[in-house]
């Protein structure tokens, strides 16, 4: 047998070739002379998560080239697209699913989209910045982002109206459909569930950055590490309540447009239960009750404790739902508009504020309501005894600082309060967007009320950038408050900023003007037509001030 060294050449030397077999190989780490190796570095930001994991290989269900993009843009929204943008680039739909967690920190599983730019221009391929998408309240269970250009899918519209103002200006955009609803296992949706839906938002950032790794070759498109975040109604509570999560996480985030958030969750909580309800209450509260009692487990012993109907037992499970909400309505399973009772309801407390005023009456009906007379009697002897000091500052006492109760007692004021979004001062860019005459998320309940607390928060420091915008000119006149107002901001994006921001308030006055005198010439009336429309008519607006925010970075 020979030894070794009688079968190496004289020539070679084995430290040269140590060198030599480190330099070329890029899958293991070669070390010093006890042959230790080198640990790699700890993951950072959403790519340490457990999940955020793709499923199944994504599946491309659409491809539309700019030309066709537009079309479909035009034809969706005539208005809007007359002062958007117009896209520059196609969009490839891609359909993913990924694990992420329910309430309980449980796995369960999820849908979404991303949508990936295509053509020729340079914006549209190569290292490209990533949108992530929050979707406002859906009721639904089909619910799906992939269903570009589908009038027959509830996120159809919006799916649109995000392909062509994002993707179709070279973004990639990144949109979850959420837990719950698509082909999610999971019975229920954690909606406006701080700690899962910014779990999930980050779980489908990871899963999207997959689709776009997976399909690169293809698309020649890839992420340049450039992250914006937006969304509207839930989703602007959702894109809000995601800031705040991936800076714990230590994921960049460039800057973020959330728009008719309900921030502020107890006090307008307090401001419903006090009599001044929105439109929509008897939708969102049945999924908002739900979520909490998965997370939570006492805001009812059995849903008849809280719910007046009945069929009050089967109201927390139809929603998110099969049938269209028509259909739940005419059905009898939900009231249409009515959370309370109207007066007289055999309580001088509740008579006093059922409604509170004459503009909520569509919120109270002398059968056919909601809520229980008892549980909004509980919710409001809490407010009493445990103050949101946000109510009398908004009734005018500015001596108080808009902040929550140290310690309420009620189980939905408890759960309320743990999701609430007052506190949180954003380290990144951030500007609010949304309509001070939203009947359905009230404006200066949530905006508003987070935008004093940011002036007032003795954190900021001198690379603190935010802003708010109220979109809604038509009422300037007699409202007598700023509807642009920014902090931190160079002069030159802020001149951009609010250059688009005084063409979406224009285009949004046109919009509500043209909907007031098509009901007064259909016999209608104006002010009642603007209102259902109000909410959804301020997203587009909103977001094309989204699209010139993200353009400055």
């Amino acid at each position: 047998m020979h030894r070794q060294s009688d079968l190496i050449h004289p020539a070679f030397n084995l430290t040269k070739i140590f060198i030599s077999v480190c330099l070329a190989s890029t899958l293991a780490a070669c070390g010093s002379d006890n042959d230790s190796t080198t640990t790699p570095p700890a993951k950072t930001g959403v790519a340490s998560l457990p999940t955020g994991n793709l499923i199944k290989d994504p599946l491309t269900t659409k491809n539309l080239t700019a030309s066709a993009l537009t079309q479909l843009f035009n034809t969706t929204d005539p208005d809007f697209s007359k002062v958007a943008a117009t896209p520059k680039c196609g969009v490839r739909v891609e359909y993913m699913q990924y694990d992420t967690v329910d309430v309980k920190g449980n796995k369960t599983d999820a849908t979404g989209a991303v949508f990936i730019p295509t053509g020729t221009d340079a914006s549209c391929s190569g290292n490209r910045p990533i949108v992530l998408n929050a979707h406002g309240t859906a009721t639904t269970k089909a619910y799906n982002f992939a269903e570009v250009g589908n009038a027959n899918n509830e996120a159809g519209p919006a799916a649109t109206l995000l392909a062509a103002l994002f993707a179709g200006q070279g973004y990639v955009v990144v949109s979850p459909n959420y837990a719950g609803y698509d082909k999610s296992s999971l019975a229920y949706h954690p909606y406006l569930n701080a700690q899962q839906q910014s779990r999930e938002m980050a779980d489908a950032l990871k899963a999207g950055r997959e689709v776009v790794r997976r399909t690169g070759s293809a698309t020649n498109v890839a992420d340049n590490g450039k992250l914006f975040i937006t969304g509207y109604s839930q989703g602007g509570y959702v894109t809000m309540a995601t800031t705040r999560y991936l800076e714990t996480l230590k994921e960049p985030v460039t800057a973020a447009l959330p728009i008719s958030g309900p921030y502020a969750m107890e006090a307008f909580g307090d401001v419903v239960f006090g009599g001044k309800v929105m439109l929509g209450a008897t939708f969102f509260v049945p999924l908002m009750a739900r979520n909490y009692q998965e997370q939570y487990g006492n805001i009812y012993t059995k849903p008849s404790d809280m719910f007046a109907p009945a069929n009050a037992d089967e109201i927390p499970s139809l929603l998110p739902s099969t049938s269209m909400t028509e259909q739940l309505i005419s059905s009898g399973k939900l009231p249409a508009s009515a959370m309370f009772q109207k007066a007289p309801t055999g309580n001088p407390t509740l008579d006093a504020i059922s409604p509170s005023d004459p503009a909520f009456s569509f919120g109270f009906d002398t059968t056919q309501y909601l809520v229980k007379n008892d549980y909004r009697l509980g919710y409001l002897a809490d407010a009493q005894k445990n103050i949101d000091w946000a109510v009398p500052y908004l009734q005018g006492n500015t001596n108080y600082s808009p902040v929550p109760a140290t310690a309420p007692e009620h189980p939905l004021r408890k759960a309320l309060k743990a999701n609430d979004l007052r506190g949180y001062l954003p380290t990144m860019p951030v500007i609010m967007c949304g309509g001070n005459q939203d009947p359905w998320v009230f404006f200066d309940v949530n905006s508003s009320l987070m935008k004093t607390l940011w002036d007032t928060d003795t954190n900021k420091t001198s690379t603190t950038k935010l802003g708010i915008i109220d979109i809604d000119i038509t009422n300037r006149a007699t409202r007598q408050k700023p509807i642009y107002q920014t902090l931190g901001f160079d002069t030159v994006n802020n001149n951009s900023i609010q250059s688009q921001s005084e063409k979406m308030q224009a285009g949004f006055a046109s919009k509500v003007q043209n909907i007031a005198a098509n009901a007064a010439a259909n016999g209608g009336n104006p002010s009642q037509a603007v209102a259902m429309q109000y909410h959804d008519l301020v997203t587009p607006y909103c977001m094309g001030v989204a699209q010139t925010l993200f353009s400055q970075f």
